[in-house]
């Protein structure tokens, strides 16, 4: 990793003198180079919590669920994270390939899914491998039975 070395605020300089403080920065990337797959999509998604910004590796992501105007995102060590984001924003930027989704407001890990149970009514519960139950909305479970049984 390179650094750079920024200087401190003016009255700092005034007291002590410039050419003696500076504090050693990490030198700063493009956030795309740094944060994209090989794929071109996102490797992680920042969730703020409180005054700190937690990165969450998209691998790790079980499910996304939306409640309102937030996502509640639940990861394979069982943490949940709230974020504010429109689901078919974030649907768009994640890879296709690795995530689906379930219902109106739900996106899961095809990686995690372990079982699709049939409901009365035509819907469908899918099991994670994290042992969260999601539903299936019956649109989306012909999508989801014709993924899973191709070959």
């Amino acid at each position: 990793m390179s650094y750079r070395v920024a200087p401190r605020s003016d009255e700092v300089h005034s007291v002590i003198g410039a050419a003696s403080v500076a504090t050693v920065l990490p030198q700063k990337r493009p956030i795309a180079a740094r944060s994209l797959d090989a794929a071109g999509y996102p490797a992680s998604v920042p969730v703020r919590q409180h005054e700190e910004v937690v990165i969450v590796p998209v691998h790790q992501i079980a499910s996304i669920v939306a409640e309102g105007e937030l996502l509640h995102i639940t990861t394979v060590h069982k943490e949940r994270h709230t974020i504010s984001y429109r689901l078919k924003d974030l649907e768009r930027r994640l890879d296709p390939s690795r995530f689906i989704r379930l219902g109106r407001g739900t996106l899961a890990n095809l990686e995690l899914i372990t079982k699709v149970s049939t409901m009365p009514g035509g819907t469908h519960v899918a099991l994670l491998s994290s042992g969260q139950k999601l539903q299936v909305s019956r649109l989306q479970s012909r999508i989801i039975r014709e993924r899973f049984l191709k070959l």
